[in-house]
């Protein structure tokens, strides 16, 4: 049964869901060795409760989730909490059997660690607001058979710390429109146009980005889809001085269910991507993904899941604060692994296993390389 068939018979439909975990994290600040105060580990316990709204009513959707987290570290120096949010709303009406609209809205707040000596910050990532609004509306022009997307994203990424917002906070506002054609019952084919605004704090990172591709879909049979898209894109610096980049992206992945209870998906892609630091004005990257999840009993699930980006940065590229005497070109590789076993108790218990394995390895800033290991036992409430 769906869930929007389980909440329509809900006299509210409100899922509320208790989450409580104690984790081991050996390496809370992300650092290395030869950071300011080496590598700290700590023994971490998480209270996460999450409320979702789930609901439809004729031919409008709604659906709203709120996930606030409280973290305590044991042994971190200076402050030993955290407060995240995790906000996301969603809105979906047909205006008539041909036409539809589709409205979304994310907000975080990450309340994360950070080392200072005196006014320098050693860890870039630490305290940050991000909102994204999309909106879409569809409208077949053809029935059954052709239909046009115009489409917007906005978003807004702030740090706290001043310092940091300095060079990286920035808004991206991107407008889209595809023309969607159904080649077969099982297969669509769309041409797509995009074009992307980035304005950054310091301006001399922002760029206007034209991106222009097709994108196949293909349902090969019940168990097994695949999606591909690809095309040019353009990206044109605001600063003068910065040179254009031209270069193809091309994206690809499969599903796959050989059985009830066993699910596949593979990734590959490759990109322009925003870059981490303000010597470079974009990335050229690489990325790969894969998850495998099994139901290895009715009440057992184990979910597995892996990510690997490569990313290069060259002189072509830099911007007008690039130094060859002091910066350097090169790659920046992102590995993330993470395992799950899930066991449920009853139909509102479960206890949860995690690991998680994230690894920084870099050429462009060696001092943010690091390894991170977290594993956490939890019980999970569904009220």
């Amino acid at each position: 049964m769906s869930l929007h068939a389980q909440n329509a018979k809900k006299p509210f439909p409100v899922d509320i869901t208790n989450y409580v975990r104690l984790q081991y994290d050996d390496n809370v600040y992300t650092t290395n060795a030869d950071s300011p105060g080496g590598i700290i580990s700590s023994w971490v316990i998480l209270e996460q409760v999450e409320f979702l709204l789930d609901t439809q009513r004729g031919n409008t959707y709604f659906g709203l989730s709120y996930s606030p987290t409280y973290k305590y570290y044991e042994d971190r120096p200076g402050d030993k909490e955290d407060w995240n949010q995790d906000l996301n709303f969603k809105l979906s009406h047909d205006f008539t059997p041909r036409t539809s609209v589709n409205v979304g809205y994310i907000f975080r707040y990450s309340d994360e660690p950070s080392i200072e000596t005196g006014d320098v910050t050693f860890r870039n990532n630490n305290d940050y607001y991000f909102n994204a609004v999309d909106v879409s509306v569809v409208t077949q022009v053809v029935p059954e058979k052709t239909s046009l997307k115009f489409s917007g994203r906005y978003v807004d990424y702030a740090y706290v710390d001043d310092q940091v917002a300095e060079t990286s906070d920035y808004q991206d506002a991107t407008a889209g429109f595809d023309v969607i054609q159904v080649m077969d019952p099982s297969s669509t084919l769309a041409l797509q146009l995009r074009y992307s605004d980035l304005q950054y704090k310091d301006n001399f990172r922002s760029s206007d980005t034209t991106q222009a591709g097709l994108a196949y879909n293909k349902t090969f049979n019940p168990k097994f889809t695949g999606e591909i898209r690809g095309g040019y894109e353009s990206l044109k610096p605001t600063d003068e001085n910065a040179q254009d980049s031209d270069n193809p992206y091309v994206d690809a992945t499969l599903r796959y269910e050989p059985l009830k209870g066993n699910r596949f998906a593979v990734g590959l892609g490759y990109n322009q991507a925003k870059s981490p630091v303000n010597t470079f004005t974009l990335q050229e990257r690489f990325v790969a993904s894969g998850s495998y999840s099994t139901d290895l009993t009715a009440l057992l699930t184990l979910d597995l899941a892996g990510y690997y980006s490569l990313g290069n940065f060259s002189e072509g590229n830099a911007t007008v604060v690039y130094d060859p005497e002091v910066n350097s070109t090169g790659d920046e590789t992102i590995i993330t692994f993470i395992a799950t076993l899930s066991y449920e108790l009853n139909v509102r218990n479960s206890l949860v296993l995690n690991y998680t394995y994230t690894e920084l390895e870099s050429e462009v800033r060696p001092d943010s390389d690091y390894d991170r290991n977290r594993g956490s036992l939890g019980w999970q409430y569904n009220f």
